[in-house]
């Protein structure tokens, strides 16, 4: 029976704090302490603005009591509202900020990296934010940024760390921050700290398989079960999770879609209608007349810039040339990642 009496009041604690946020939206409301005395139960509420709390001649509070009588079954409700001073050090109202900015189509290193420069001024002891999510493009990474000295675990996280997570709804997807801020040092901690230490920024990429699988084989000199496992350790990727046998069949799919690509190449070709010897005249006088303004520099190609990228806008950036020095871009292939499909590719059109 005492658990279920500690797990009701933990319960009716997150649903009185939901109900305040609702309630008190736009008054930058943090969190609010429960106190039961003999004859009434005391809610203290701290909040950015505490006028909009209170209202005009105290109209709000009243509702707000009338309201949490009714809907939490306090006894004599009495609520008190102390103004947060410093709301850069209050890791609820900077998460809120963070979140509200960003649903806006804010950036997340622009809003990461301001939020911690004025938590930062605000004389903090350290801090700690992370935003996760689809911030950029479809895959999902983490921006880390910290300063200073923050607990992580034991009774000094609990007790000297403010801690906040909420959520943005942004159109990509929701995203998660988290922030964790230490004020203060407890008074048993005897040890110097140094809280000029620089800003540390990480970001956290979360590959897939695909990903994982594109890497081995641009690595790999051939598909033997050594050389992907080198090409493996190389580019740090664990063998347990990807497979030799499926590093191979994508290899295998990419050759067949390339050998496609080069036959309907071909047979497109093929079927284009021949010209007549006047018609090729007459386009040749054309060419020469504009050749000197409308085509570019061909000397200026960067071939090795071409070839370094995937295979596909390897190709459609060759393609879009319209004097390609095949044999240049054979070599600058071989030079750098030496693909033996995209060099047979390159073979037939020199």
């Amino acid at each position: 029976m005492k658990e279920k009496q500690f797990i009701d009041k933990g319960a009716r604690k997150v649903r009185l704090d939901e109900f305040l946020e609702r309630e008190l939206e736009g008054a930058g409301y943090s969190h609010s302490d429960l106190v039961r005395t003999p004859t009434s139960t005391k809610i203290v509420i701290y909040a950015q603005r505490p006028g909009l709390v209170i209202g005009r001649g105290g109209s709000r509070i009243r509702e707000l009591t009338a309201d949490m009588e009714e809907e939490f079954e306090f006894d004599n409700p009495q609520i008190e509202v102390n103004e947060i001073e410093d709301a850069d050090s209050d890791a609820e109202i900077v998460a809120k900020s963070m979140a509200s900015w960003l649903e806006k189509g804010g950036s997340a290193k622009r809003v990461g990296y301001t939020y911690l420069r004025r938590v930062k001024e605000s004389g903090v002891i350290g801090v700690e934010i992370e935003i996760s999510g689809k911030l950029s493009g479809n895959r999902g990474r983490t921006e880390k940024f910290s300063y200073g000295y923050v607990k992580r675990c034991g009774n000094t996280s609990k007790e000297s760390v403010d801690s906040a997570y909420t959520l943005a709804r942004t159109k990509p997807g929701a995203i998660g921050l988290k922030v964790r801020i230490m004020k203060e040092l407890p008074d048993f901690k005897h040890r110097n700290v140094d809280v000029t230490e620089e800003i540390l920024h990480e970001t956290v990429d979360g590959e897939t398989k695909t990903e994982q699988i594109a890497k081995i084989i641009a690595e790999a000199d051939n598909m033997t079960a050594a050389a992907i496992e080198e090409a493996a350790e190389a580019q740090e990727i664990d063998m347990e999770k990807v497979t030799v046998d499926e590093v191979r069949d994508v290899f295998e799919e990419m050759d067949a879609d390339e050998a496609s690509e080069v036959e309907s190449e071909e047979d497109e070709a093929d079927q284009e209608p021949q010209e007549t010897e006047e018609e090729t005249e007459e386009a040749e006088d054309e060419v020469e007349e504009t050749e000197s303004e409308d085509e570019p520099d061909e000397s200026d190609v960067d071939y090795a810039e071409i070839v370094s990228g995937t295979i596909g806008d390897a190709k459609d950036a060759l393609n879009d040339l319209e004097n390609v020095d095949w044999e240049k871009a054979l070599q600058a292939e071989k030079d750098d990642k030496n693909r033996t499909t995209f060099i047979d590719w390159l073979e037939s059109k020199v």
